[in-house]
Parts: structure tokens; C-alpha cells; sequence
């Protein structure tokens, strides 16, 4: 299932910068042909490690596949919903267990500023707010 997003229609975010500083980190190792780029904040990234893989030499193995795979979730459900009703909103929240300190995620659909290239943004509530106002964008 997929569902078009128009970049022009997004709010925009220094992507390129944000990932640059280390706030946020690609959700996955490679974007599906038909997908779009996916990130995860930095907090959300070392809640996930404290939670899953604190004690690992190499926690990225152990959370990194399972990330990919909640992820693959997250947008095959956006797309779903944005079918049902006919438009993708650009902010969605969703019951989630991914984070334990907040049952609520978030998934902003942004564009970069730099390039008109839609990409998601999945945290806490939280998470994207620590990690936007040390950005100044969106």
C-alpha cells in the first residue's frame, strides 16, 4: 500500500542539519524503493537502548533490526489511515509500546528545507520537542 506525500504541502525542518548534529538518527539501513526516509531522535534512539540493549557491546545489532521492523509498522499504518480518509495528515499519534516512557507516539511527516524531500520524523511528543527547539524549525 503506498500513499503519496507532496513535499510542498509539509512543514519544513533542517533534516540535513539535525542529522548532521547527531538529534536525530536514520530509523533504518536503507529506505524502501517506494518509501520514504525515516529518523528517530537521538533520545528516542538511547531510550530504546537503555531499554533493550544497555548492557550490549554492540547495541545497534540488537536494536537497530527491531527498529526497522516497528517502523515498517508505523507507516504501513499512517498509509492506511491516510487511504481511509482520503489525505495524510502531516502529525499523527498512535498507541504505541516502542517507547516505555510514553505510550503515545508521534509521526510528523516534514520536507527538508534544503530539498523537497518529504521524510518522517518518529518520536515521543517529547522527544520532538527537545529535539526541535534546539532546531528552531517546523
Amino acid at each position: 500500500m503506498s500513499v503519496m506525500l507532496d513535499p510542498s504541502t509539509l512543514p519544513s525542518v533542517n533534516i540535513l542539519g539535525l542529522a548532521q548534529g547527531g538529534a536525530i538518527l536514520r530509523a533504518e539501513r536503507e529506505t524502501p524503493p517506494d518509501g520514504i526516509p525515516a529518523f528517530i531522535t537521538k533520545e528516542g534512539w538511547d531510550e530504546l537502548i537503555a531499554a533493550h540493549a544497555d548492557n550490549h557491546a554492540a547495541p545497534h545489532i540488537i536494536v537497530l533490526p527491531a527498529l526497522e521492523k516497528a517502523v515498517t509498522r508505523i507507516l504501513a499504518h499512517a498509509a492506511e489511515a491516510a487511504q481511509s480518509e482520503g489525505k495524510t495528515a502531516p502529525v499523527i499519534s498512535l498507541e504505541s509500546d516502542l517507547f516505555p516512557s510514553d505510550p503515545t507516539l508521534i509521526l510528523a511527516f516534514v520536507r527538508d528545507e534544503t530539498h523537497p524531500v518529504a521524510c518522517a520524523l518518529i518520536g515521543t511528543a517529547a522527544h520532538l520537542v527537545d529535539m526541535l527547539r534546539g532546531d528552531g524549525s517546523m
